[in-house]
């Protein structure tokens, strides 16, 4: 009697030891699988024109295994009905890598090849995708072990939320993604410096008047500087058959400026560069309430158009 009641004793103790002990070791089971996954958010562009994220989890060894991963899905048609994959499958993903907290992503030659539409599109996708990272805060585009070139043959600058920006809310029948080559003053105030920006645009605007606004509201790499008062008010643009671009501009542009050889060239020539990257633009008359002044503060001469400069070195006071 004594050993059935000891037998049963023991039963009841290894019964409750496994109800305390299987819940624990499914718990721990199930950490060990969540820790090689990571919570991804997918930027697909939607036949509708906008681009929308989707949040999937996938497992992965490493971090730069995570980036490869990501890159390589990217270039798989989704199975989400209307969205179309980022990556066009004639472009081969060389390498992906960390530095930092930047991702170096080197493509095949084969993205040079693609056309201005899809590249924004391809652009926006992988660092707006590789940026929900926790890892990531900014993305280097590669070419064939190279960085990524503009139009000036210049390396462009690591790519991430504050200069890619897209904009999912907004109808598709009146935006259109774009391009932007902006020309800022450099940090030491000496020379222009480059910006890259790829913004949604309404095509309903011009896309002189969208370089201008981007111009005013200011740089948002922290190796740029503003060029223009921040008062300054667009009264028109136009661009006529012989290629000048006529930018009207209110009287703070002038007053609000704080004047100088050097800032009025800065300037002047941030505009009228990043104007003449439009292939159709020229040469940039200015105009200050619709009227064309005798000159800017003292400086230039604002009677005749201005036309793009290589450097600030060889800009010649008109």
């Amino acid at each position: 009697m004594a050993k059935g009641k000891n037998f049963f004793r023991k039963a009841i103790i290894l019964i409750i030891a496994l109800i305390i002990l299987i819940p624990c070791s499914v718990l721990f089971y199930d950490a060990a699988i969540a820790s090689g996954e990571e919570k991804v958010d997918f930027y697909y562009m939607m036949t509708d024109g906008k681009m929308k994220p989707f949040e999937k989890k996938i497992r992965s060894e490493s971090k730069e295994d995570t980036l490869v991963t990501v890159l390589n899905t990217l270039k798989e048609e989704p199975k989400t009905d209307g969205a179309t994959h980022s990556i066009p499958e004639s472009i081969e993903i060389l390498f992906a890598k960390l530095d930092g907290s930047t991702a170096i992503v080197d493509f095949s030659d084969e993205y040079y090849r693609l056309s201005n539409l899809d590249e924004v599109i391809c652009r926006s996708s992988v660092v707006w995708t590789l940026t929900s990272l926790d890892f990531v805060d900014n993305v280097e585009f590669w070419v064939e072990g190279q960085p990524l070139r503009d139009h000036n043959g210049e390396a462009t600058a690591a790519f991430n939320r504050g200069n890619v920006v897209i904009d999912s809310e907004i109808s598709a029948e009146t935006t259109e993604y774009a391009i932007l080559t902006l020309y800022f003053a450099n940090a030491e105030g000496t020379d222009l410096a480059i910006e890259e920006r790829v913004v949604e645009v309404n095509a309903n605007q011009t896309r002189e008047k969208t370089i201008l606004e981007q111009l005013i509201g200011g740089p948002t790499e922290k190796d740029c500087v503003r060029t223009i008062p921040t008062e300054t008010k667009i009264r028109d643009v136009t661009t006529t058959s012989d290629g000048t671009c006529y930018v009207n501009l209110s009287e703070d542009f002038v007053v609000k400026h704080s004047g100088g050889k050097k800032e009025e060239l800065l300037t002047v020539y941030s505009i009228v560069n990043s104007l003449c990257e439009l292939d159709y633009v020229d040469k940039v008359q200015f105009l200050i309430e619709g009227k064309k002044l005798d000159e800017f503060k003292g400086n230039l001469q604002f009677k005749t158009p201005f036309t793009a400069i290589s450097s600030l070195k060889t800009a010649e006071v008109q």
